[in-house]
């Protein structure tokens, strides 16, 4: 389960495309919308979830911590049940 101490992870065989918001996964693509594609640009496998909120919030000035934190949480959950992400220790 992904919590602010997690440190995601794109699963092997997916990867953004280098120029369109699409994340390649092995059966096809998914569209990103948003800035989607500005949080799994920081997915590394070396950065926590809250270290990819502070670089976020940093990007985004005047932001509300607490609502990108739970939109961050809420969009790599969604990605690791889908198989996309995976959450290390």
């Amino acid at each position: 389960m992904m919590d602010k101490d997690s440190i995601p992870a794109l699963a092997h065989g997916c990867r953004l495309h280098p120029t369109q918001d699409v994340l390649l996964v092995p059966e096809g693509t998914l569209q990103l919308a948003g800035p989607t594609r500005d949080v799994l640009a920081r997915v590394d496998g070396t950065r926590t979830v809250t270290a990819i909120v502070d670089e976020l919030l940093q990007e985004y000035e005047g932001a509300d911590a607490t609502e990108v934190r739970s939109d961050v949480l809420a969009l790599l959950a969604s990605l690791e049940q889908r198989g996309v992400v995976r959450a290390q220790r």
